[in-house]
């Protein structure tokens, strides 16, 4: 059976790409993909396509102009193209056909992202959650992938491959390889239920935004923390929580979570779905937009997408412009601001910028509280650390019957407490 750690692309230290795609933006931004996996983009093509073929999504002429470029495509030293990226979801029929006719690997842009998951999954879930996505992405192109990896142990195009039984035997192993993994992903989900069970008493800020736009430079910058932060897309595919402020009451802790692409595999957006779940159960969304970039409004746009598909477009957001930094004309800051008028323009590098972000996600907690004075017995001692964790207390007095306390909380956590506006509280 074709291992799940084993890579997509073909084997070597230095491989390049004939890249092939159908609008520009998304072109660079698969080129940019490449290059995160250190693939380099030896030769591109736009081809507009008006009417998809059905077998071969390109027509056979315009593939063969394509063979025609790959084969010229050498570089000084004589090296080739080893392989053709499709910048569009291709079904396995189309991929095997186009793949016949240009007589190279062909990988379609799902494969890329899905390549990418794989090699940066650190946690267990994370992992998990990209082998399912990859297994099911290979499962029906078992009889493909054969050809393509017997090429990479250097079988040439067009062998016999495997078998018809061998590839049976595979889709039987690859879908109880996608059961068992399905199965201890829900242990998994368990877990995280019961870590999200034990935040239900603070306050969430949840960080979002398209992928590489400084999600945890900005996390690290705002928490005093490190998380892996890296100028590579997808550097981060697990949700990461640290606190805000140790010292704010109540507490309120940010949520790194993973970065957002055009045309993202739906199949990872399923297997991703308990990760994604943080910015559900969010009570702020920190949307974050790399202004520094040509296409910020529409990356803008692919994120607040995403959230209307997780039903989070009406939660309350503060957008972040950031990478303002980099921004080096009057044109560049104008065209910066048109993404998102009134949105906060930072470097997530500027710690004194930062710290009037953080108290100003700290002032949004705190109008979201509410007054309230209490006598709390001084035989509810658990109570009572309760409230001092979770509310700003703005004056106390020893009374006989108890403590008489003014304290700011959030109107939920006042209610799981039992603390009315003006009561003698008792935790159930």
């Amino acid at each position: 059976m074709i291992e799940n750690t084993q890579s997509l692309l073909p084997a070597g230290d230095h491989v390049r790409a004939f890249t092939l795609g159908v609008e520009d933006e998304s072109l660079n931004e698969l080129d940019r993909l490449l290059h995160t996996l250190g693939v380099e983009t030896a030769h591109r093509v736009m081809a507009p396509v008006r009417k998809i073929v059905a077998g071969t999504y390109f027509g056979t002429g315009k593939l063969d102009e394509i063979r025609d470029q790959g084969a010229a495509a050498m570089n000084e030293a004589g090296a080739g193209i080893d392989l053709f990226v499709i910048d569009v979801e291709l079904t396995p029929r189309q991929m095997q056909n186009i793949e016949k006719i240009l007589g190279k690997p062909v990988l379609d842009r799902n494969a890329i992202i899905l390549e990418i998951f794989s090699r940066h999954a650190r946690t267990s879930e994370a992992k998990t959650q990209v082998e399912i996505a990859k297994l099911q992405y290979v499962l029906p192109r078992l009889a493909h992938l054969w050809s393509h990896f017997e090429r990479q142990r250097g079988g040439g195009v067009g062998n016999k491959g495997m078998g018809e039984k061998q590839i049976e035997v595979d889709r039987r192993l690859v879908k109880k390889r996608i059961s068992i993994l399905s199965g201890r992903l829900k242990e998994i989900e368990k877990e995280r239920k019961v870590q999200r069970h034990s935040r239900e008493s603070v306050m969430k800020a949840a960080i979002v935004g398209y992928t590489n736009a400084g999600k945890s430079t900005l996390m690290n910058t705002l928490t005093e923390s490190k998380v892996l932060a890296e100028d590579k897309l997808f550097a981060t595919l697990d949700s990461t929580v640290r606190a805000l402020n140790p010292d704010s009451h109540p507490p309120v802790v940010v949520i790194d979570t993973v970065g957002f692409i055009q045309n993202i595999p739906t199949s990872l957006i399923a297997s991703f779905k308990s990760t994604l779940e943080e910015i559900v159960h969010a009570d702020l969304i920190i949307h974050v937009v790399d202004a520094s970039s040509t296409h910020a409004k529409e990356q803008f746009e692919t994120t607040v997408e995403v959230l209307k598909e997780l039903k989070c477009d009406d939660k309350d957001k503060i957008v972040v412009l950031n990478k303002m930094d980099l921004l080096t004309s009057p044109a560049e800051v104008n065209r910066a601001k048109l993404v998102y008028p009134g949105a906060v323009r930072i470097s997530a590098l500027d710690v004194d910028a930062v710290k009037k972000l953080r108290q100003q996600i700290l002032d949004y907690f705190k109008t979201k509280m509410q007054v309230f004075e209490v006598v709390v017995p001084y035989t509810e001692g658990k109570l009572l650390a309760k409230i001092q964790e979770h509310g700003a207390i703005a004056n106390t007095k020893y009374l006989e019957k108890g403590v008489f306390m003014q304290v700011k909380m959030d109107i939920g956590m006042a209610q799981k407490l039992g603390v009315t506006r003006y009561a003698t509280a008792k935790l159930d």
